[in-house]
């Protein structure tokens, strides 16, 4: 009497553990990648973050228009005036404060822009403002920001002219 079973053969079964045990450690070793990348620190987006932030901050809806204050700027500060809509004034002053680079107005209080610094400096343009950042582990960043021209000031006597005018 002939059996006619359809099970899997010796061989049959040998191949399904081997291709179980081979998907078993891409799996794991997937995982591991997985978890490694989620401890690692990628302080390059925490530039640009920092980046963007100040740059919409500097150009949102409410601004009319902002520009550097050249004559104020040195290498170890920046001063920057945003005018609003209103055509009130805001000065800001950009530092590099202990760890950090922070913007302060002269009510006072403060506003981290990047943190985790060991140098910074300031290249101030009419129009530009480059700042040149050291990061802790050593990594160099530039970071450039196009403002609008400081506006010329006005004497008093084309002021009058206008005015007679």
């Amino acid at each position: 009497m002939k059996l006619k079973n359809r099970g899997f053969m010796l061989a049959e079964a040998v191949f399904a553990v081997l291709i179980t045990l081979l998907v078993v450690l891409m799996l794991q070793n997937l995982l591991k990648s997985m978890t490694l990348a989620n401890k690692a620190e990628h302080r390059t987006d925490d530039v640009v973050f920092s980046y963007v932030q100040f740059n919409r901050f500097l150009h949102d809806r409410h601004t009319k228009l902002a520009y550097v204050d050249v004559a104020n700027s040195t290498s170890k500060k920046a001063q920057i005036v945003k005018v609003n809509q209103d055509n009130s004034e805001t000065i800001y002053l950009l530092t590099f404060y202990k760890n950090m680079i922070r913007a302060t107005t002269p009510e006072g209080g403060h506003m981290p822009l990047l943190l985790n610094i060991s140098q910074a400096n300031f290249v101030t343009r009419s129009g530009q403002l480059r700042i040149n950042v050291t990061e802790d582990d050593g990594r160099k960043s530039e970071l450039y920001f196009k403002l609008a021209k400081q506006p010329e000031k006005k004497t008093k006597n084309e002021q009058t002219k206008k005015a007679k005018s």
